[in-house]
């Protein structure tokens, strides 16, 4: 009786073990997507060639600076750093008055993303090319002329939604919002 009562014991701290336990990811990391919170963030302007669509005069490493910020806030929280996220910046377009007018359409940022281990140097994420919008979409015809914000305000709106578009690239989209 003895042996049976220590069997049922070990049989059942050995399922509620097993039930703690996440399986690894598939990279053999240690980190799931889900997992993902920003060691560093490191953007990559060496690539891009300005802001186009609008006049906005903003220093590549003011951008990268804007964007490793937006992206911290969002990938930052949740728990121990364990990944460095790189991004290769290509281009930051926002979307014109002249172009509201004609075609409509959101100002956007595309970049390629790479999520490492922090620890191990495994790669978790891409590279992968996103490209991020922001939320403000202008329709077109007059109401997108007079409904633009001004160029200072469209470059916030879009890095934000860079953001929220590489948190949801590497996350998934249940928890990139």
């Amino acid at each position: 009786m003895k042996r049976v009562l220590h069997l049922a014991f070990c049989l059942n701290v050995a399922f509620a073990l097993a039930a703690c336990m996440t399986t690894a990811p598939a990279t053999g990391s240690r980190v799931g997507p889900a997992d993902i919170v920003a060691n560093v963030v490191r953007v990559d302007t060496s690539s891009f060639i300005g802001v186009e669509g609008r006049t906005l005069d903003i220093p590549p490493e003011k951008i990268a600076s804007d964007i490793m910020r937006a992206l911290g806030r969002r990938m930052g929280a949740g728990g121990p750093s364990n990944a460095n996220i790189d991004i290769a910046l290509q281009r930051v377009r926002l979307t014109s008055p002249g172009s509201a007018f004609a075609f409509g359409g959101p100002s956007s940022i595309k970049a390629e993303v790479a999520v490492t281990d922090a620890q191990t140097g495994t790669l978790l994420f891409g590279p992968e090319v996103v490209l991020g919008t922001s939320e403000f979409v202008r329709l077109p015809g007059v109401i997108g002329v007079a409904t633009s914000p001004s160029p200072e305000r469209d470059y916030d709106q879009t890095v934000e939604g860079f953001a929220v578009a590489v948190t949801a690239a590497i996350k998934g989209p249940a928890n990139g919002a």
